[in-house]
């Protein structure tokens, strides 16, 4: 079986290759015979002063070449991003999460395995752990969005979580994922929507940030812009009647 690790990346910190070698490597050793792996890493738009060649070629050589560097112009958001990603995939199953691999390379293991176990879609639910690392800003808007989930989109409770950059899924899965049209994080949310209104077999795992990890800030433009993308979902959801089963 073939296991496609997907990674949207944009302008990442020195050292970025050095996270994601040290993860793959661990990844390999964790999945052994159970599946091969294949990286896949999309530039969304940054120079590519950011991708020198020669760290490209070190996480190349670690996975045996089974690498795939995409890359486009212009900056065109996290959910764009991902969609190319897993467009170009062809892995028999699929699991995306951040270049920092925000929750140890150990979730992507449990996602896999619980993909082969015979689900369609897994999910990282965050624990309570990482609420204690958010500012008070971070933690209204999180619950916040957990409300919206339940009382606009209907999600039950499990799967409220829709937020967290960690998800995975087979084939069927993968077709759901490309009907997203959101371009910003709103995307996962409108994915797990799909998913569940396609009666995919979703299943979520809880997941914990790895200890000293830095979160990026979030203004208000952001949480505007976002609020404003939850809201074309919505619009989708209760007038169009796209997502109906």
């Amino acid at each position: 079986m073939k296991l496609d690790i997907l990674l949207p990346l944009h302008k990442p910190r020195a050292g970025w290759e050095t996270i994601i070698v040290d993860a793959i490597g661990n990844l390999q050793k964790e999945i052994g015979s159970l599946g091969e792996i294949h990286l896949y890493i999309t530039n969304d738009g940054a120079p590519d002063e950011y991708y020198s060649k020669a760290a490209l070629e070190q996480v190349s050589q670690a996975v045996n070449g089974n690498f795939h560097f995409l890359k486009y112009e212009k900056n065109r958001g996290k959910g764009y991003c991902l969609r190319h990603l897993v467009r170009h995939a062809t892995g028999d199953y699929m699991v995306y999460t951040d270049g920092d691999f925000p929750f140890g390379w150990q979730s992507v293991a449990e996602n896999f395995k619980e993909l082969i176990a015979g689900a369609d879609v897994t999910m990282g639910r965050r624990s309570r752990s990482y609420g204690e690392v958010l500012t008070p800003f971070r933690k209204c808007l999180s619950g916040g969005l957990k409300i919206l989930n339940r009382i606009m989109c209907g999600l039950p409770e499990e799967i409220q979580d829709t937020q967290a950059g960690l998800k995975g899924f087979n084939r069927r899965g993968q077709e759901v994922f490309l009907m997203t049209t959101v371009d910003s994080f709103v995307f996962d949310t409108e994915f797990i929507l799909l998913a569940w209104k396609k009666d995919l077999k979703i299943s979520p795992l809880d997941v914990q940030l790895k200890p000293g990890l830095k979160l990026s800030s979030m203004g208000f433009k952001v949480m505007f812009r976002e609020l404003f993308c939850f809201a074309k979902v919505l619009w989708q959801v209760r007038i169009r009647k796209r997502y109906k089963k």
